[in-house]
């Protein structure tokens, strides 16, 4: 705290000593009048006020000199140097002179010509808070806040712009005492970044991945009620109180100043408005969040057509086949390989007609020599001696990643050496897009977007002349959003992105998954860590993140890997998607019986959840609530809920607290409310933790009491329609709709909720009121609304009784349904 006041007094007397002389002349920072506000390549972004004065690129030959600027004569408020302990906030002070044609902003000024200070309102008992920014520079050269433009982008959302005329270092500070911050991406070791420093950079880490990730997001919310987002894609740092405990220090290298600070309180409310500027979640088609099945590597035809067969014939619903590496003739060079695959045209028909879709592995390499494959029985399948069949074209054509003397940049991948293409140049995205073509034209269904950690290393150039630096985590937005414009135009929407690496500007194209982690307890790489990956994702505004089921990294057999594998299986269930994958090659009917009927039993849950799924997908496309909660999102201000890395509420209504450990029991904290537990109907009362029994074959899992949880039958075997699959035979998702009411319900009004296809359901103390939408076109549907451990003598349905039928979840009735229902019961 000394050094960052003795800073503070030092930098106003210098700005003092140079009044009057040019600013821009000394640290290159325009004047923010003359400059908009920078715009990521996904994320449209309000223009700020036109420019009084267009800024001439000072790269450019013949370009003028900024105009010189002049710092307003400043006044140097008295500064206590206080002792190290000290946590107090330099005093606000009155507000700041604008700089002219800058609107006023409430909560929102310039405190002195270092400093700028939100206010985040008060809210229910807490007080109103501020929240101090101060110490802008760049290249070490302190910025003045005369040198910043402000701007209010909706209430509660504050916009600091600023310009310098090269790629350097900025820097800021917020001024908060050991505080809590959650965001900043998917990260496998905590959610609280507290005492940390985390770097805005992804990384492919098949090992322990300590404060790596593939996806970072430059975006925190602090416990304080305030949010941050630096919009940029380069490789920032957040130093969260290590280097200084009252200070968050934040440094990334940009031409152009972009911080978005948001005034929560509210965690919800703070995701809100980033992703509302960030990009909200995109919808999958609803086969993507059905069971997927793959293999590490399929041999042949055969194995392919074993694990669709297999599949059906055990009953367990899928909807997606993923062929992983390798299949092509080379990688990625889109041809199916006639060594590994007889007939690839009738092999995708099977697939289709079985009713799955197809997702193929690739990556944006293409080699100029491929190492010996890995896997079992591929050695003489793929030539090692030339370049891919389409590298040569790439590379005469341009269409690389290139080193500083034009030549195409070669790296080495886990496939052998190979070149990046260019996304940054039309013309080789275009013709990266028809190789993708060549499958889509097969029926290919998706792609697999795996790698695109931004893997360039040395002086390399992009055709659009972009900093290498600011391509840090770029490249992968352009990658995959290049996938994405081909699922959108030739699939018509109908296909799913599956991707590794993200940020702001892809993180919210469906689906994500958490990359390689190892079949394994291991806190340092095993389910543990996937489970706080998937939470910390949500956090930072990645709705539907899914991580592979088992454990990707498994070599050999461990003693523990059915438990591992049944553990994984019922956390899966409680998640946006199910897909297994391991190096081992094994599938749900290689750990014995008794992980297959548990695998069966969760899968058959999972896609009966799709409706309850598919709302909370829908929700985060309105609002960016992902679906798995962490707790601190929904109960920031219970200390227990904050602490908790390993449970969540998938959802609104359901808490999920799974086993990562060999252990057959565990603690579980509810917070306030009242619950139910879900396997035994027992009723609990919130703001506590219990000890739950858990044997192998269960998960926690606690329904609030009163909750309506929609679901489909249990004997739908895929959500790919029987019309795009021919085959009538495997059965799909029909007009039959389940509606399980949860516990008694407390409530003091009635509680209302809208299904995945515009219902508006109204749960009362004894009635549900089913009201299709006005708005939408709904189907009338078969509903069968089911009490889940309710005692229930007597129904009626529009004033008429019903039968009330017996079953193994409670008692139930069923009865067509069309523009509005209204069920009461006894």
């Amino acid at each position: 705290m000394v050094r960052v006041m003795v800073r503070r007094a030092l930098v106003l007397l210098a700005m003092v000593l140079v009044a009057g002389c040019s600013y821009a002349q000394t640290t290159g920072v325009s004047h923010p009048d003359d400059m908009a506000p920078t715009q990521n390549d996904a994320t449209p972004v309000p223009a700020a006020p036109a420019a009084t004065a267009p800024l001439p690129d000072a790269s450019s030959p013949g370009a003028a000199a900024p105009a010189t600027q002049t710092m307003p004569a400043v006044t140097i408020p008295a500064v206590a140097i206080t002792g190290a302990t000290s946590a107090a906030a330099p005093a606000k002070a009155a507000t700041y002179p604008r700089p002219a044609g800058e609107a006023a902003i409430d909560s929102f000024a310039r405190t002195d010509a270092e400093s700028v200070d939100m206010t985040i309102p008060a809210a229910g008992d807490a007080a109103a808070v501020d929240v101090l920014l101060h110490d802008f520079s760049f290249e070490d050269a302190p910025v003045a806040t005369s040198k910043l433009h402000l701007k209010q982008l909706s209430p509660g959302v504050y916009e600091i712009t600023s310009l310098a005329y090269h790629v350097g270092d900025w820097e800021f500070h917020i001024h908060e005492r050991e505080g809590s911050y959650y965001g900043l991406g998917e990260h496998f070791n905590t959610l609280d970044h507290a005492h940390e420093i985390v770097r805005n950079l992804s990384q492919d880490n098949a090992g322990p991945k300590g404060s790596g990730t593939y996806k970072p997001v430059p975006f925190f919310m602090s416990l304080k009620g305030y949010g941050v987002w630096v919009d940029t894609t380069a490789e920032a740092t957040f130093d969260m109180n290590v280097s200084d405990r009252d200070e968050v220090m934040v440094r990334w290298p940009a031409e152009r100043l972009r911080v978005v600070v948001f005034a929560g309180p509210n965690f919800p409310s703070i995701l809100d408005h980033f992703t509302a500027l960030a990009g909200r979640q995109q919808l999958p088609p609803y086969w993507a969040l059905a069971p997927w099945v793959s293999r590490d590597y399929h041999q042949n035809d055969a194995q392919v057509r074993e694990d669709v067969d297999r599949t059906r014939a055990l009953g367990l619903p899928a909807s997606v086949v993923l062929i992983d590496s390798p299949w092509a003739t080379n990688y990625n060079t889109y041809t199916f390989n006639p060594k590994q695959f007889a007939d690839p045209q009738a092999m995708i028909d099977h697939i289709h007609g079985e009713g799955f879709k197809l997702v193929l592995w690739h990556t944006s390499w293409i080699n100029s020599k491929t190492d010996p494959p890995h896997e079992a029985g591929f050695a003489d399948k793929i030539d090692q001696t030339a370049p891919a069949e389409n590298y040569v074209e790439a590379a005469t054509k341009g269409y690389f990643v290139k080193m500083s003397d034009g030549s195409p940049y070669v790296g080495r991948w886990w496939k052998g050496m190979g070149s990046l293409i260019d996304f940054t140049n039309p013309d080789a995205k275009a013709w990266w897009q028809d190789q993708l073509r060549q499958v889509v034209r097969m029926g290919a269904d998706g792609f697999k977007d795996d790698d695109a950690e931004g893997a360039f290393l040395g002086d390399v150039r992009f055709f659009d002349k972009t900093d290498q630096r600011l391509m840090r985590d770029r490249y992968a937005v352009l990658y995959n959003n290049a996938v994405e414009e081909v699922i959108q135009n030739d699939l018509k929407g109908n296909g799913v992105l599956f991707q590794r690496s993200a940020t702001v500007g892809n993180m919210n194209l469906p689906l994500l998954w958490g990359g390689d982690n190892e079949a394994s307890f291991s806190p340092e790489n095993g389910l543990p860590t996937a489970v706080t990956a998937g939470l910390s994702a949500g956090l930072s505004g990645m709705a539907l993140w899914t991580a592979d089921l088992g454990g990707y990294l498994k070599h050999g057999h461990a003693l523990d890997e059915a438990q591992v594998f049944m553990r994984w299986t019922e956390y899966a269930a409680f998640s946006p998607a199910m897909e297994i994958i391991s190096t081992s090659n094994m599938g749900a009917w290689d750990y014995g019986d008794e992980a297959l009927a548990n695998y069966k039993k969760f899968a058959v849950l999972h896609m009966s959840l799709f409706p309850y799924r598919y709302a909370a997908a829908q929700e985060a496309a309105r609002d960016g609530m992902p679906l798995m909660r962490a707790l601190v999102l929904n109960y920031q201000n219970d200390q227990q809920a904050r602490e908790a890395k390993d449970e969540y509420m998938f959802g609104p209504d359901l808490l999920v607290a799974p086993v990562t450990n060999a252990g057959t029991s565990r603690p579980v904290y509810l917070p306030a409310g009242d619950w139910v537990n879900y396997w035994t109907g027992l009723q609990a009362t919130g703001g506590k933790t219990l000890v739950v029994d858990a044997p192998v074959e269960t998960i926690p899992v606690y329904a609030r009491a009163g909750a309506v949880i929609a679901k489909i039958p249990e004997d739908v075997m895929t959500l790919v329609p029987s019309s795009e699959s021919g085959n009538s035979d495997v059965k799909t998702m029909d007009d039959r709709r389940v509606y399980e009411v949860i516990g008694p319900f407390a409530a003091n009004a009635p509680a209302a909720q809208t299904d995945f296809e515009g219902r508006a359901l109204t749960r009362d103390a004894n009635s549900l009121k089913i009201v299709d939408s006005e708005t939408t076109l709904v189907k009338p549907a078969r509903v069968t609304v089911r009490w889940r451990f309710g005692h229930v003598s007597s129904v009626t349905v529009d004033g008429a009784s019903v039968e009330l039928q017996n079953g193994a979840d409670g008692p139930f009735v069923e009865f067509s349904h069309s523009g509005e229902s209204l069920v009461e019961w006894k």
